[in-house]
């Protein structure tokens, strides 16, 4: 075989092979899944967030970790959100009180608060919008809007020792101007790691 034939078969070798590398990196940066680590200045301690990105063809999707980093130093774990968008930085809250630790995001799928205990560290994580089993009928009860379809909106009012006050919006998807909210009254069930409604305003 002649010597240009030998660059020519190594140069086919080289494209291919540099083919099947570069599509396995563009789908791996595509698809997933990457991590990185991120670092968030808060008035708490400083948040360490371990970010594990994933995607399919319909959605991507987010897994953070967050660990708190306190004055002190001491490391906490504080537990696990799920984001569908890049930006998830600006969308949850950390909070604390004599008690708890607590994360919290509307727009974290799965569990959209986790509460940390401050003197065991243990984590208790909660999925409010279900937590509240009349939200899917709550429109049933309006006049004019059966059938409508609407999205949720929650807040985390406050938490004081055992219990959650948390107020959800209701608003209707074809007309924003329909809006009712209340306030749900949750009590923290740590054995059972669950929540349990006390009390609830009336739908407004």
């Amino acid at each position: 075989m002649k010597k240009g034939c030998f660059i020519t078969l190594g140069v086919l070798v080289l494209l291919i092979v540099g083919l099947i590398l570069g599509t396995k990196w563009y789908l791996k940066e595509a698809f997933g899944p990457t991590y990185r680590i991120l670092e968030i200045d808060s008035s708490i301690g400083k948040l360490i967030c371990e970010e594990e990105y994933n995607a399919d063809m319909a959605a991507v999707f987010y897994d953070v970790d967050f660990k708190l980093e306190t004055k002190d130093k001491q490391p906490i774990y504080l537990g696990k959100l799920f984001f569908q968008r890049e930006d998830w930085q600006s969308q949850f809250e950390l909070k604390e009180n004599e008690k708890w630790y607590y994360l919290s995001s509307n727009k974290s799928n799965i569990y959209d608060l986790v509460l940390t205990d401050k003197i065991s560290q243990e984590n208790l994580s909660f999925d409010l919008e279900s937590s509240h089993p009349k939200n899917k009928s709550l429109w049933k009860t309006e006049k004019n809007i059966i059938g409508l379809p609407y999205s949720t909106i929650f807040s985390i009012d406050s938490i004081k020792q055992d219990r959650i006050f948390v107020k959800y919006e209701y608003r209707n998807n074809e007309n924003s101007n329909l809006i009712k909210t209340q306030t749900v009254e949750f009590q923290i069930d740590e054995i059972n790691k669950s929540l349990k409604i006390i009390n609830e305003s009336e739908l407004k």
